[in-house]
């Protein structure tokens, strides 16, 4: 099996809040983050979002010396797997994380 991956996942404890567009709707919904990476992420979620599907996302986190941290960047999403009532949703970053944009999920990865 080939890994089309440009960059490492590293598991991460957080939740992810996912805002998204659905028939002229705003939806959000709570996610528990799998994994992260510098151009994307992993999350489990009760509720499916559409391939293709653009996404706000806000990230909470805990951070390497125990206090809680929040990041907030879009997406959209490029897998959705269901796994018996739960869904894994692959979301790919419009933009490479950032230290000035994301300074905390920067010193994370980084760390």
């Amino acid at each position: 099996m080939i890994n089309k991956r440009r960059y490492t996942r590293i598991p991460i404890a957080g939740l992810a809040n996912i805002e998204f567009k659905d028939q002229e709707k705003i939806h959000s919904i709570q996610t528990v983050i799998g994994n992260i990476s510098l151009g994307g992420m992993g999350v489990y979620a009760y509720n499916s979002i559409k391939l293709k599907t653009d996404v706000s996302i806000t990230i909470y986190f805990v951070f390497s010396d125990g206090s809680l941290k929040t990041d907030s960047l879009t997406g959209h999403v490029i897998s959705n797997k269901r796994i018996d009532n739960t869904y894994f949703i692959g979301i790919q970053f419009n933009e490479e994380l950032d230290l000035e944009k994301q300074p905390f999920l920067s010193k994370y990865m980084n760390s």
